[in-house]
């Protein structure tokens, strides 16, 4: 199958936006990232839309930004965690879910990042939640690769299988 765009699923803090960024680079594609254009928009944080608009708004828009995305061709798009568990993603994308542990991802976010993710505050409630989004992201991905090594190496893999199946 030909594959349109390439999206990066995962937990929040696996390492979608880097690896979207490097393979970008390597592939001569536009990296967008979800997250990054629903603040541009909106003209504040996540963390203010959910606050002032909640969630139900806030994922009504992830669903617009990614339709609008996968309608256009050559595109590394990274997604918010919970956007593949909210939303749809169009069937002509090449779905590769970055999957790192729960205390791998806690040990790659320096605490001011962790901060910027009011969902990461509370360490209970964020495990339960990696724990519930986990069976999902394995089910929509078409490709999955192991982010707890180095991520450089992952990088690589990531790359690697694109360019095996000569994907975009």
């Amino acid at each position: 199958m030909v594959y349109e765009n390439i999206v990066l699923i995962g937990f929040m803090g696996s390492g979608k936006t880097s690896v979207g960024k490097v393979l970008s680079r390597h592939m001569f594609k536009d990296f967008v990232d979800v997250d990054s254009i629903i603040e541009e928009e909106q003209n504040c944080s996540i963390t203010e839309i959910f606050e002032t608009k909640g969630e139900e708004y806030f994922r009504t828009l992830e669903q617009k930004c990614i339709n609008e995305l996968t309608q256009q061709k050559g595109r590394i798009i990274a997604t918010g965690g919970g956007l593949p568990i909210f939303s749809k993603i169009s069937e002509k994308s090449l779905i590769v879910f970055i999957d790192a542990d729960f205390d791998v991802i806690l040990k790659r976010l320096p605490a001011k990042e962790r901060a910027k993710r009011p969902l990461l505050e509370d360490e209970l409630k964020a495990r339960a939640l990696f724990d519930e989004r986990i069976d999902t992201y394995k089910e929509l991905a078409n490709f999955r690769v192991d982010a707890n090594q180095h991520i450089p190496t992952f990088i690589h893999v990531v790359l690697d299988h694109v360019l095996d199946q000569r994907i975009l």
